[in-house]
């Protein structure tokens, strides 16, 4: 499964949505329950599915899936 599906999976389940609903331009905000408070269950769920620990000045950088999707490529390239 490639890193793209992986995160548009474990952002579905965070924040209880279908899978179709999101493209790599959703952003916090989109839904009711990506408030502050989700956005940190999202980036939760994604060091957890992924094995990763975002660094603070990356987490500052989210502001759509596809930010995310991007800073899971470089951490799982190295």
């Amino acid at each position: 499964m490639k890193n793209q599906e992986r995160v548009f999976k474990a952002i579905s389940k965070a924040l209880e949505v279908k899978q179709e609903m999101l493209s790599e331009d959703t952003a916090i905000g989109d839904f009711p329950n990506w408030d502050s408070m989700g956005h940190l269950i999202i980036i939760s769920a994604l060091e957890k599915e992924f094995d990763i620990k975002f660094d603070p000045e990356d987490m500052m950088e989210f502001e759509d899936i596809g930010d995310m999707i991007e800073a899971i490529n470089n951490y799982t390239s190295i």
